[in-house]
């Protein structure tokens, strides 16, 4: 899996600009030196507002038949998919994606990939949404 750097600091910042007269560098570079106020965010983030949510990409090489991975994206269009060949495929998604299909009725080997994948990407959000159940 690949990931955006510094997720969190730019979740935080999208979260700031829409209330702040300051450039998103200057926040940005502000959050990059204070990680525990851009976690003090992320924990008070209402998640339903998925919009900040979206400024990341991670990126997943799966394995899995033509039927497995067509069920992901009828539960979720917004996954991204290009076939590799030799049943490997390229997945792509934001955070938003992400926790929506944590969220959803996933096969168990999935959900274990999505979950260890929103824990490396966000700490602070894998608690929220899966951590303390939910």
């Amino acid at each position: 899996m690949a990931v955006s750097p510094e997720v969190e600091t730019i979740i935080a910042t999208a979260m700031l600009t829409t209330s702040s007269r300051r450039r998103p560098q200057e926040i940005f570079e502000d959050l990059r030196e204070r990680p525990d106020k851009a976690e003090k965010l992320l924990r008070k983030m209402i998640l339903k507002h998925g919009s900040v949510l979206e400024h990341n990409r991670l990126i997943f090489l799966a394995e899995g038949d033509e039927r497995e991975i067509l069920e992901l994206l009828l539960k979720d269009r917004f996954f991204d998919v290009s076939r590799l060949g030799g049943g490997k495929w390229l997945l792509s998604c934001n955070l938003r994606t992400l926790i929506s299909a944590l969220m959803d009725d996933l096969p168990g080997q999935v959900k274990e990939a999505f979950s260890e994948a929103l824990r490396k990407a966000s700490p602070v959000l894998w608690e929220r949404v899966v951590g303390r159940g939910g």
